[in-house]
């Protein structure tokens, strides 16, 4: 099968497409032909090394954590069937830069009938970065008043989205040139960072959801209500510091480690095939174009999603 892989950590130089085998299924787990890959900016941070402690140093590796195809075989007992639309978030082991991958049937969804493979393959990873930030870690509900720095991004632009649906009240971050696109979104309120810095504001938040890692952890407990919650995309060895004072405060500081999870993929389908939850993409790539695809998502100006379409 076609694949981009990576033999070694370095710039997108190192991203190169070539042919392996497929693989194979074993017991508990489904192939399923890739039609459409998602491009993360945690896939630039894995290919440069940034990460090699929980990436390892096992190489060829492929990329990707974010898949929208076809179900190949039809497991024993299994819920889905040959030729069924699903899509998945994987682990940091990644697979999704490749024609096929073999998938925990629990990692698994069916794309809504409203939704193409495209827009399916975008949502996976920055969706459920977005919703278990929001839901499990702030325990977001109605009426909290949300800050979403990095609202025009991948995780952003769907977290603008996923609070408005729980009922929130939100302030996005973004560039005056996205503040109209993300008010379209949802937002309640759009600060631009071009000209008034976030950490200048002196609203209180319920929660803080740094979705580009950009802000500065020592001092965005001001932000923060009392009994407020910080969320980083980010695992900075700080944040895990400070999430250990948790006990002893009111104010909350956690890394997101989104998890694959069939499940909660199926809570953002119905989003999706209620038109309350959609995600942007901005550019389709090809396999062959991996190092103009991660030169951008490395650029940190993407709107919304970028996705690789392997038909291409």
């Amino acid at each position: 099968m076609k694949a981009l892989l990576i033999n070694k950590y370095g710039g997108p130089e190192v991203l190169t497409l070539g042919e392996i085998p497929a693989p194979v299924a074993e017991s508990g787990k489904i192939l399923v032909q890739i039609k459409f890959a998602g491009i993360n900016p945690v896939d630039f941070k894995i290919r440069k090394g940034m990460v090699f402690f929980l990436s390892g140093f096992k190489f060829p590796k492929i990329l990707g954590g974010d898949i929208a195809g076809i179900v190949e075989n039809q497991p024993e007992g299994s819920p889905y069937k040959s030729g069924d639309r699903v899509f998945a978030m994987l682990n940091f082991k990644g697979g999704g830069y490749a024609g096929y991958a073999a998938i925990p049937s629990e990692w698994l969804c069916k794309i809504p009938e409203n939704v193409g493979f495209r827009d399916a393959a975008a949502l996976p990873l920055a969706g459920l970065t977005a919703l278990q930030s929001l839901k499990e870690l702030g325990k977001i509900r109605t009426g909290v008043k949300v800050l979403i720095n990095g609202a025009s991004g991948g995780v952003g632009h769907l977290a603008v989205q996923i609070a408005k649906w729980y009922g929130a009240e939100v302030t996005a971050v973004c560039s005056g040139k996205n503040k109209d696109w993300v008010l379209s979104l949802g937002a309640d309120n759009v600060v631009d960072y071009t000209e008034k810095d976030p950490m200048e504001l002196t609203e209180q938040f319920d929660i803080v959801f740094d979705a580009v890692a950009k802000l500065p952890v020592l001092k965005a407990g001001k932000l923060l209500k009392e009994q407020g919650v910080y969320i980083s995309t980010m695992p900075l060895p700080l944040i895990f510091i400070r999430q250990l004072l948790n006990v002893f405060s009111g104010k909350k500081f956690y890394a997101i480690m989104a998890k694959p999870s069939g499940k909660d993929l199926e809570l953002l389908s119905n989003m999706m095939a209620g038109n309350a939850l959609m995600p942007f993409v901005e550019r389709v790539y090809a396999l062959s174009q991996g190092k103009e695809a991660h030169q951008y998502i490395e650029s940190e100006r993407v709107r919304g999603k970028l996705v690789f379409d392997l038909n291409l």
